[in-house]
């Protein structure tokens, strides 16, 4: 199984080489699963109807207006525009949560902090078999977003963390987090390689901030948990490697 984390500012800004490497993986046999954000349209829309847009540490502070507005735009308006471009591309694709509902199960990550936020704790099972059930093309793109059901009803996980939970659960062979930049920059330079030691330095020295911590953070769990290849990149093939 191969992952590729999408970020909601990278889906506009996918080549034609995107998806000539996602339809080739799917030929070789390969489960791609693409698990997608959609933090700028979130983010705008939660702008033009003047509800909170704040994040901590990377992580966006969901209250439950916030978190309807989510829910909406992930599951009714990104996903079905992302399977349609690879729909366009000649890549059958499943949008599992429009289909099946979320696929996680999450608890609270800090409700206070955060509000309406989990973090993965689990895999539906139900959700699984009704995707295997709908999936009748052959060996279609699993299309996800990083919704999911808690003790209360659906919360919002950040994607980053969702795809790491993702490719240890499943025991994916790779994990690509792809974003709109071409990699961990520090001094707008590409770290091509990097490990945690070097990455929590940077971190520290504030020379990698915002959103790039909780990824890299995501990744190096996912690396620990047993999978074997992770890149963050805007360009599949190139970009971070990430090693322990």
């Amino acid at each position: 199984m191969i992952v590729i984390k999408i970020g909601g500012n990278a889906i506009s800004q996918l080549q034609d080489d995107f998806f000539h490497q996602v339809k080739e993986w799917t030929k070789e046999g390969q489960q791609v699963v693409i698990l997608h954000g959609g933090g700028q349209l979130i983010s705008s829309t939660c702008a033009f109807f003047d509800l909170p847009t704040k994040k901590i540490d990377g992580i966006r502070v969901t209250p439950p207006s916030v978190l309807a507005l989510t829910s909406h735009l992930l599951t009714d308006v990104i996903q079905p525009h992302f399977q349609n471009q690879l729909a366009e591309a000649g890549i059958p694709a499943l949008a599992v949560n429009q289909e099946a509902g979320p696929l996680f199960t999450a608890d609270y990550l800090d409700q206070d902090t955060y509000g309406e936020v989990g973090e993965v704790t689990g895999i539906d099972e139900a959700v699984l078999a009704k995707v295997s059930q709908d999936g009748s093309e052959q060996n279609p793109v699993l299309l996800v977003n990083s919704l999911a059901s808690g003790p209360n009803g659906p919360l919002n996980v950040n994607a980053d963390s969702a795809a790491q939970a993702l490719a240890t659960m499943a025991s994916a062979d790779q994990l690509v987090l792809l974003t709109d930049v071409p990699g961990v920059l520090v001094n707008e330079e590409v770290v091509t390689a990097l490990n945690p030691l070097k990455a929590n330095q940077l971190i520290d020295q504030e020379l990698i901030t915002a959103g790039m911590v909780p990824k890299l953070q995501a990744a190096f769990s996912a690396l620990h948990h047993g999978v074997h290849k992770i890149t963050i990149t805007n360009h599949l093939g190139q970009g971070t490697k990430l090693e322990l």
